[in-house]
């Protein structure tokens, strides 16, 4: 896929400290694009699955804010996914805690975990057919707005061994799509759970998702951006690729470091948002 060295977009942490709204406003990577159509606001959480006060906070804040899209890096339901489309614990655990977010009109892009495995992962589409807001038409599936395309994956099939056979027809399908983008992409960007390495405390992905990520992935796009580990970080750039993880939703913590390493890593609750400007030549 064409890659640019010019890159425009800005990314912002909010942080979240008990009750108290903190909000880090060093941008974390920022350069030049031309000619986005339009100014656009993506927020992106994660690991929200818990019905927690953390996840209250960050509920209320995502309702609060100027996104136009809230974009979900998975594990959306705890402890194990939902069972069908009218499972109690999808409303209690993911559509009342964001019934604000909802009421403001904002779409919601779901991108599935591991936890949203455990059960039956396909309910989400019939979940997304019923819900205009919810934006879910596959387990991976591009969006384009611009000259900015997105690339969501189903990084959970490269994690788990016994998901093998469908590993094959997302590659496939990922290199089509990315090909006949090519053209008009300034911008690229993919969203999966899992990231490829981090400084939290899950230090490298399974040796299978290590290769799909390396291989088709990184030194490919210009943006990767995961969930799984429960921190909020930056954590530079690899083979061009610049990897950001935006996972604490609900369950801000785990790692067993006293101090974390990176360029940006906090374990504290919050989101990641993204503003992409319009630029004239």
């Amino acid at each position: 896929m064409k890659r640019i060295k010019k890159i425009n977009f800005l990314s912002i942490f909010i942080l979240f400290i008990g009750l108290i709204l903190s909000i880090f406003l060093n941008p974390l990577y920022s350069q030049e694009i031309n000619r986005l159509n339009e100014n656009l606001i993506f927020c992106f959480v994660g690991d929200t699955g818990s019905v927690t006060e953390v996840q209250t906070v960050v509920a209320k804040s995502l309702a609060k804010s100027d996104c136009n899209f809230v974009w979900h890096t998975g594990d959306i339901v705890y402890p194990s996914g939902i069972s069908s489309s009218e499972d109690p614990r999808l409303r209690t655990n993911f559509l009342d805690p964001f019934k604000e977010v909802f009421d403001k009109k904002i779409p919601f892009i779901l991108t599935l975990g591991n936890h949203d495995y455990k059960q039956h992962p396909a309910a989400y589409l019939k979940v997304a057919q019923s819900n205009p807001l919810i934006i879910h038409p596959n387990n991976y599936f591009s969006k384009s707005n611009g000259a900015v395309c997105f690339f969501a994956l189903d990084t959970t099939v490269y994690d788990k061994l016994y998901l093998f056979y469908k590993r094959k027809v997302q590659i496939n399908w990922l290199i089509s799509k990315m090909d006949s983008l090519k053209k008009d992409c300034k911008l690229s960007i993919s969203v999966g759970h899992h990231p490829l390495f981090s400084s939290g405390d899950r230090k490298k992905g399974t040796p299978q998702l290590v290769k799909f990520l390396n291989k088709y992935v990184f030194g490919v796009v210009d943006l990767y951006i995961s969930g799984h580990n429960h921190v909020l970080a930056d954590e530079g750039e690899r083979d061009g690729t610049v990897q950001l993880i935006s996972g604490t939703g609900s369950l801000p913590g785990g790692s067993s470091q006293n101090k974390l390493k990176g360029r940006f890593n906090k374990e504290i609750p919050g989101y990641l948002r993204i503003n992409l400007h319009v630029k004239d030549q």
